[in-house]
C-alpha cells in the first residue's frame, strides 16, 4: 500500500504549537485505539512520519506520511479541530 502524504503550511502564529498539540492528540487516540506493540513489530515504519521544510516565501511546511489513508483522515480531523482553538498566552 501507499503511503498517504499530507502537507501543512504553518503561516499563523502558533501553527507549531498547534501541531504539536495535534500530533500529541493524534499519538494518544492511536494508542487507545490499538496496542502498538501487538500491531507493529520493531522493524515496521511508524504510523506517522513528519519531515520540516520551508516554502519560498520562507514559511514553515511540514509533511506528514501516513501508513494508512484512514489515519490520515483522522489526524486530519484533529488538525482542524486544533487551528480553531485559540492558544492560552
Amino acid at each position: 500500500m501507499a503511503d498517504v502524504v499530507v502537507k501543512l503550511g504553518l503561516k499563523r502564529p502558533g501553527d507549531d504549537l498547534r501541531l504539536a498539540n495535534a500530533i500529541e492528540t493524534y499519538a494518544r487516540w492511536r494508542a487507545h485505539m490499538c496496542d502498538v506493540e501487538v500491531r507493529q513489530p520493531e522493524e515496521e515504519a511508524p504510523d506517522i512520519m513528519v519531515k520540516t521544510g520551508y516554502q519560498v516565501d520562507g514559511g514553515v511546511l511540514k509533511t506528514l506520511i501516513f501508513q494508512e489513508r484512514r489515519w490520515a483522515a483522522a489526524f486530519l480531523q484533529i488538525w482542524r479541530s486544533e487551528r480553531k482553538r485559540v492558544l492560552e498566552a
